[in-house]
């Protein structure tokens, strides 16, 4: 009777790691078909030169901004190869944990329509219109509450060390 138990769960477990393979192999498919590679490099290539025209508008020194460029760039380089052991390897489970093997399968089908195949030409676009926007709307606005934050919290401080009057 141990023997058959033995056998029956020895059994299921090869047939579910066969099944989480064949899914974790039908994800890697669909990152490949979202061009998951390119997209991370055209937007590490956008994100610079926003993030820089961001930055010129606030640091006037020339030999500074040139640093900070410097900087930034082989910062975005050397974090190439982090981010592709995380679409390699940590997103793969991530998408196992919250997509079953159809809902991949789904995913693949739309990626090879042509509406698909737009989405991911347009989307390293979308991501620097966003970036773009981002740096000039919103950003300045989180700068500014945060000023007034300090501002706040410098002049509660100055009661406190002044105590009342």
């Amino acid at each position: 009777m141990k023997k058959a138990a033995f056998v029956f769960i020895f059994c299921l477990s090869v047939v579910f790691n066969g099944y989480s393979q064949t899914k974790q192999e039908s994800i890697k498919e669909l990152f490949h078909l979202m061009q998951t590679d390119s997209l991370m490099d055209k937007t590490f290539k956008t994100m610079i030169p926003t993030m820089f025209k961001q930055m010129q508008s606030q640091v006037k020194d020339s030999v500074a901004l040139v640093r900070a460029k410097e900087l930034m760039t082989y910062t975005m380089e050397s974090t190439k190869g982090i981010v592709k052991n995380l679409l390699d390897e940590d997103m793969v489970l991530i998408y196992d944990k919250y997509f079953n093997e159809n809902e991949i399968k789904d995913f693949i089908a739309f990626y090879n329509t042509s509406s698909g195949q737009k989405l991911i030409k347009a989307q390293p676009d979308i991501q620097k219109e966003m970036m773009q926007i981002m740096f000039q709307k919103y950003i300045p606005e989180i700068q500014k509450t945060i000023k007034a934050k300090v501002e706040e919290m410098k002049a509660a401080e100055n009661t406190k060390t002044q105590g009342p009057q």
